[in-house]
C-alpha cells in the first residue's frame, strides 16, 4: 500500500513540475530579431546593396509578423495560406533585389 502511495505521490510531482517547465517556456525571438537574423544572412550569402538589404529586411519583416500574429491568434496557416504568404514575401523580395540577386536567391532556396 505505502508503495501504491508513494507511485502516486511521485507521479503527481512529476506531472505538476511538467506543467510549470511547459509555461515556463521562452518566447522565442521576436519578429524583428527573425528578420534582422535572416536579413544578415542573405547579406552574408549575396552581398546586397544598403538599399537591398532595407528591403529584403522590410519584406522579411512583414511576413515574419504575419506568421506571429498567426502564431498569437492560436493557429497554424493551412499550406495554401502559407503559401500565399510566402508568395508575397518573394514578390517584395524581387521588387527589392537586383535581378542577379533574386536569381541566387530562388537558386539556393
Amino acid at each position: 500500500m505505502f508503495m501504491k502511495k508513494l507511485f502516486i505521490a511521485c507521479l503527481l510531482a512529476t506531472s505538476v513540475s511538467g506543467s510549470f517547465a511547459q509555461s515556463a517556456k521562452s518566447p522565442g525571438p521576436t519578429p524583428e530579431q527573425l528578420a534582422e537574423r535572416i536579413t544578415r544572412t542573405m547579406q552574408a550569402q549575396l552581398s546586397l546593396s544598403a538599399e537591398e538589404y532595407t528591403g529584403v529586411y522590410n519584406a522579411e519583416l512583414a511576413y515574419q509578423k504575419e506568421l506571429k500574429r498567426a502564431q498569437d491568434a492560436g493557429y497554424e496557416p493551412s499550406h495554401g495560406q502559407s503559401m500565399q504568404m510566402k508568395m508575397a514575401k518573394d514578390q517584395k523580395l524581387k521588387a527589392a533585389m537586383t535581378a542577379d540577386h533574386y536569381a541566387k536567391y530562388e537558386a539556393a532556396k
